[in-house]
């Protein structure tokens, strides 16, 4: 019998705020069998495992920015982010309390999600969902697929 060893897609999230890590990480356990979180502290740190990712590796199927983060804010890793060319295609969703109008377009220029920081605790359960549709049709079929069976 051959068993087969499927990877999980891998979200990378950077943002500052522990709470934030924290709840965003909780979103996605209902997609545990085929998701990791991974989290860094600021935009550098989220670039610094982008560039660590060996050809072998599959990038990350989503990238998550707070935007307003130290050393390295949010705006700034997503066009260091857009300027890579493995990187260039992959999702990416600015994450943030921001509503500003400014904010929006930034991202809709640097081809990026935009999702305002849910205010209620209980939001938060359908804030992975949210993200989800930010990947691509195959990935998220395959993210989903175990909720379905």
């Amino acid at each position: 019998m051959t068993q087969t060893n499927t990877r999980k897609h891998v979200v990378l999230y950077a943002d500052d705020d522990p709470d934030d890590l924290m709840l965003v990480k909780e979103a996605f356990d209902r997609y545990a069998d085929n998701v990791e979180v991974v989290t860094t502290t600021d935009g550098e740190q989220a670039l610094f495992y982008l560039a660590g990712l060996d050809h072998f590796e599959p990038a990350p199927c989503l990238i998550i920015l707070d935007i307003n983060m130290p050393r390295l804010d949010g705006k700034e890793a997503l066009k260091k982010i857009r300027s890579l060319p493995r990187f260039t295609d992959i999702p990416v969703v600015l994450f943030t309390t921001s509503s500003y109008t400014l904010d929006r377009e930034f991202a809709r220029q640097h081809k990026a999600g935009f999702i305002t920081k849910p205010l209620d605790v209980r939001q938060i359960e359908s804030i992975a969902d949210q993200f989800v549709q930010h990947c691509t049709d195959e990935i998220k079929k395959n993210i989903r697929k175990k909720q379905s069976q």
